[in-house]
């Protein structure tokens, strides 16, 4: 159960990474095909390792050697790993949402989901199924906070309700890979809350 534990804990702590996605994209690749272009190169590679795993011995077995530790169980039974999904939500998210509520929403998918999972983890507290209170609390912290980071001329009502509908489908028992839920569901609501109000 501790290995467990700790090889989720792994996986969290890279799944923060991905805030290079929102970041490229608000302060490098600002022009929205460009973002487009660059993230279907990347799941494309996505595709055709998650194919070379599946067909090929030697792929398999290097996946096998070097990152089954932190791969799910359905993963490791040929579910598309949580890389490839990460993709797929940036890809939709960048494509389907303007800016700036896609970058944001991509923002709370690295940072607001990785400290609900971790918290989550390490205090326990209302447990709501595999998910915990404590853990979406403390995503919705980070949410806010690394939204008022890097400072995106966003109102903080926009900002909060955002990060509050981040964390809610976080919560929620969903079949569906949040990689994908987490952006899209948070950057729609902030894009027509921003509408309404």
């Amino acid at each position: 159960m501790q290995k467990n534990k700790t090889n989720e804990l792994f996986r969290k702590a890279i799944h923060i990474s991905n805030i290079i996605i929102p970041l490229g994209y608000l302060y490098i690749f600002q022009e929205k095909i460009e973002m487009l272009m660059i993230l279907s190169f990347f799941l494309i590679i996505c595709f055709f390792i998650e194919i070379a795993r599946r067909k090929n011995n030697k792929a398999l077995s290097f996946f096998n050697q070097y990152f089954s530790f932190m791969m799910r169980e359905n993963e490791k039974q040929g579910a598309l790993t949580g890389a490839t999904w990460v993709f797929v939500g940036a890809l939709f998210t960048v494509l389907l949402i303007p800016a700036p509520f896609s970058i944001l929403s991509l923002l709370f998918l690295s940072v607001g989901d990785t400290f609900a999972a971790i918290i989550g983890m390490q205090f326990p507290y209302l447990k709501l199924g595999e998910k915990t209170l404590s853990g979406s609390i403390a995503g919705f912290i980070a949410c806010i906070v690394s939204g008022l980071i890097i400072d995106i001329h966003i109102s903080h009502d926009v900002l909060i309700f955002g990060a509050f509908m981040a964390m809610f489908i976080e919560i929620m028992p969903l079949s569906f890979d949040d990689n994908v839920t987490i952006p899209v569901f948070s950057g729609f609501s902030m894009y027509f809350y921003n509408i309404v109000v």
